[in-house]
């Protein structure tokens, strides 16, 4: 169910062309209550990923190739 909300709001985003979305749902206290510590950690952790400002990655190819 979760992964078809995604899609949705995806879907609707594209549409509309927001300038910024939110996807997902928002988690109320009570809900959060019912997560354990590891949980609520990911949960951290993914957010911190997701807000983090965006680097530039650069690939690198050798030169020579191994046979």
């Amino acid at each position: 169910n979760y992964a078809a909300l995604i899609q949705q709001q995806i879907n609707e985003d594209k549409q509309n062309l927001r300038e910024k979305t939110v996807y997902g749902i928002q988690l109320t206290e009570e809900k959060l209550n019912d997560f354990r510590d590891e949980q609520i950690g990911q949960l951290k952790e993914l957010m911190d990923e997701t807000t983090k400002s965006k680097k530039k990655i650069s690939v690198s190819k050798d030169s020579e190739h191994k046979t």
